[in-house]
């Protein structure tokens, strides 16, 4: 019989089952950049983007509006109107992203505040989690839009 593991919050993922995935909104805000990005500075209405993403234009808008807060986007109203990126694709990293739509990613809790941890000073796993964390952060941070529009130059659009 398995096991039933209830859902938990891992700040930056959502753990179910025992696996770590980002959370809809955050892969979602990614591909809207992405699709952005492949249009250039050129506005693109936020129907436009849910026909190119298959992302309902709701969901678009609440994802929209935290990038934009965040400074990423921007809306241009007119006939000719839509949402614009701020940033050029070199200059918005996974990370950041996630950074956004997430506040940040976290492993464990221990990294960002040792007094949740009874074990913290004597833990032979808290430099594991520690090097794990600094790594994906690293990694993340070093993929950028500009990175996925190269390597998806053959496939198709947004």
């Amino acid at each position: 019989m398995e096991a039933a593991y209830p859902p938990r919050i891992v700040r930056g993922f959502h753990a179910e089952k025992g696996i770590m995935k980002l959370s809809a909104k955050t892969r979602y805000a990614a591909r809207i950049l992405f699709c952005m990005a492949q249009h250039d500075s050129n506005p693109v209405s936020s129907s436009f983007l849910s026909a190119k993403t298959g992302i309902s234009a709701q969901f678009i808008e609440q994802i929209l509006r935290q990038l934009r807060l965040a400074g990423i986007t921007d809306s241009v109203r007119g006939a000719k109107g839509g949402h614009v990126l701020l940033r050029t694709p070199k200059e918005v990293s996974i990370g950041t992203i996630l950074t956004i739509m997430e506040g940040g990613m976290e492993l464990s809790s221990c990294l960002s505040c040792p007094d949740s941890c009874e074990r913290y000073s004597d833990c032979a796993m808290h430099g594991v989690w520690g090097n794990l964390q600094a790594s994906l952060n690293k990694t993340l941070d070093s993929i950028t839009l500009e990175d996925v529009l190269k390597n998806s130059e053959e496939s198709r659009p947004c």
